[in-house]
C-alpha cells in the first residue's frame, strides 16, 4: 500500500496519460472524485480497508511503498520470510535491482513503453517515484480535509502511513 495522499496525486497523473481514462478536468475536481470513491479503480478507503480486515484469514503481507523507497533490500527479505522462500544474496541483491524505480522507469515492460506505441497511453507513467510529492499539489484546505475524511474513514484500523521521506 501507498499513502493515500500520494497515491491520489499518482492516479491524477495516470488519468492523464491513460487514454481509455476520462482526463479530468482539474486536480480540485479529480481531489473530491477521489474523496468520494469515484475515481479510477474505486475506493482506496474501501479497497485498503477490505484487504486488511482479509489479511490474516487469506494471509495477506501488506507492504508499504514508502518502506520500499527506504528500505527495498529488508522489504525483499520480509516478502522472502512471509513466503518461507530462502533466496542467495545473489538472487536477493538481482530482485532490488529490478525493482528499484530507476530500473523499473527504463523499462519499458513496467513502464508501458509498448502500449505507448499502440496507443493506449499518451506517455510514460512512471513520474517521480517519491513519497511526499502531494505537497506540491494539495492546499491547505485539501490537506485539511482529506486528513478528516482519512480519520473517519480509517481511524479504526491499525495502520500507519508515511506521508513523507525528506530526500
Amino acid at each position: 500500500m501507498r499513502n493515500p495522499k500520494d497515491v491520489l496525486v499518482s492516479l491524477y497523473h495516470f488519468a492523464h496519460s491513460c487514454v481509455m481514462l476520462e482526463t479530468p478536468k482539474s486536480f480540485e475536481d479529480f481531489f473530491q472524485d477521489f474523496l468520494d470513491g469515484n475515481a479510477f479503480m474505486g475506493s482506496w478507503f474501501d479497497h485498503v480497508r477490505e484487504y486488511y480486515n482479509e489479511k490474516d484469514q487469506m494471509d495477506i503481507l501488506f507492504v508499504k511503498y514508502e518502506d520500499m523507497l527506504k528500505d527495498i533490500r529488508g522489504e525483499v527479505l520480509k516478502l522472502c520470510a512471509f513466503l518461507g522462500k530462502a533466496l542467495t544474496d545473489e538472487t536477493i541483491d538481482h530482485v532490488v535491482e529490478m525493482s528499484s524505480f530507476k530500473h523499473m522507469k527504463t523499462d519499458p515492460n513496467a513502464n508501458y513503453k509498448d502500449l505507448i506505441e499502440k496507443q493506449r497511453y499518451q506517455k510514460e507513467t512512471m513520474r517521480k517515484g517519491v513519497a511526499g510529492d502531494w505537497k506540491n499539489f494539495f492546499t491547505v484546505a485539501q490537506n485539511e480535509l482529506f486528513d478528516r475524511v482519512f480519520a473517519e474513514r480509517m481511524n479504526d484500523l491499525s495502520l500507519s502511513f508515511t506521508w513523507e521521506i525528506k530526500q
